[in-house]
């Protein structure tokens, strides 16, 4: 029997949490095999809060509020109306795919029969900017009030949803009748929603930035728009980039040991990865080398304060572990770290702990059916899905400005 989730009687809060789980279960590979997933999003949404690693295009901020909208003017309520929306945005996936402009298109492979739809990956965001009022789960959205003639389009978007949310073009969802770029107004609607309620980000400034964000940086501090952030923003991104180069290192120690057992067990089907992890951790040892001056003075303290501010909850066992790994980069040498005992210790009992029986250091089903790389790329802290957004909004904007 396959497992679920479900809930009764819960609270709005907790409904999203489960959803935004749900929504983790769908991608291919856990990314938190040392348990740092914590510190990881703490950085994300600090940077760039709203967002996650599975949302794509920046249109779909509209689309969901759309189709809820027009649910509740077609007179359905609670979970009438949930099943009705999910109905309309597994339509949309059609109607999206026949654009042929499918970049970014949820559903872009499954189709309709998609498991995890837009509500469910942007939700938290429409939250978040202000485009849905409170947090409240889908079947608990209010039912708009009636008013005269002359409030239209108060009648509109009453309820949960801002009333200032532009319209939907004619015909919405249908075919024909949308497609994943944004309109100007849109667009600049977006961009104003975001900067208000996420001001003093790295995300609202790079709606105003001057340059546009590189399509190909690989992170964000290797993005020339990035780097013209202001203070406190840019010692932000500092602890980010540090923390990232720092636990990449783990990471990639992680990967040798179940190289090393991978080997150790016979199996041959991934090539050599006991050598491809020390050459990638020697890599990495001349990366920390290049940035030993800012490792050596980096104010880990100011880390941890702006970490203990986005998520209080990080506990003191993932504290010590990251501290004594921080320790170690810090004090260097790096090179040669692929042998050193304490530390393939301290990764080890790390993941164990952290994954009991799904651990890939002990359960020799999982070592089977390695793919090679558990959680082994740097951080970046949804780089990728920001830069999409932002470039969304930012070209549907100069659309405007060169009408």
């Amino acid at each position: 029997m396959g497992a679920a989730i479900a809930w009764l009687d819960t609270s709005p809060e907790e409904q999203r949490r489960v959803r935004e789980l749900i929504a983790l279960f769908a991608q291919n590979e856990s990314r938190d095999e040392l348990g740092i997933g914590q510190i990881r999003d703490a950085f994300s949404n600090t940077l760039f809060p709203g967002t996650s690693v599975i949302q794509t295009r920046a249109r779909y901020f509209l689309f969901v509020p759309w189709i809820y909208q027009d649910g509740m003017r077609h007179g359905h309520r609670g979970q009438q109306l949930k099943a009705w929306a999910d109905k309309q945005e597994r339509r949309l996936i059609e109607a999206l795919r026949d654009t042929g402009d499918v970049d970014g298109l949820i559903g872009r492979l499954a189709g309709p029969a998609v498991k995890v739809l837009p509500s469910t990956i942007y939700w938290s965001g429409l939250i978040r900017y202000g485009i849905l009022a409170r947090d409240t789960a889908p079947d608990q959205l209010t039912v708009p009030v009636a008013g005269t003639e002359a409030d239209e389009l108060a009648v509109r978007v009453a309820g949960d949803w801002n009333p200032t949310l532009p319209a939907a073009p004619a015909g919405f969802p249908g075919h024909g009748a949308v497609g994943l770029e944004l309109l100007p107004e849109e667009a600049v609607w977006l961009a104003e929603q975001i900067t208000r309620t996420a001001g003093g980000t790295l995300f609202a400034h790079l709606l105003t930035a001057a340059p546009m964000p590189d399509p190909k940086s690989p992170a964000p501090w290797d993005d020339s728009a990035c780097a013209t952030a202001p203070v406190p923003i840019d010692g932000q991104l500092l602890h980010a980039r540090l923390f990232s180069l720092a636990m990449h290192g783990a990471a990639l120690l992680y990967n040798l040991l179940i190289g090393e057992r991978y080997e150790a067990a016979g199996h041959t089907r991934i090539s050599e990865p006991t050598a491809d992890y020390c050459e990638r951790l020697e890599r990495w040892a001349q990366e920390c080398a290049d940035a030993c001056h800012q490792l050596a003075s980096w104010d880990r303290q100011d880390m941890w304060d702006l970490v203990l501010r986005a998520n209080p909850r990080v506990g003191l066992a993932t504290r010590l572990f990251v501290d004594t790994w921080l320790d170690a980069v810090v004090a260097g040498p790096r090179v040669g770290i692929a042998d050193h005992v304490e530390l393939r210790a301290l990764i080890a009992g790390r993941e164990q702990k952290q994954k009991k029986a799904q651990s890939r250091l002990a359960n020799e089903r999982l070592l089977r059916t390695w793919s090679g790389a558990s959680g082994s790329a740097p951080l970046i802290f949804r780089w990728q899905q920001v830069r999409r957004i932002v470039t969304d909004i930012r070209e549907g904007a100069d659309r405007d400005a060169g009408s």
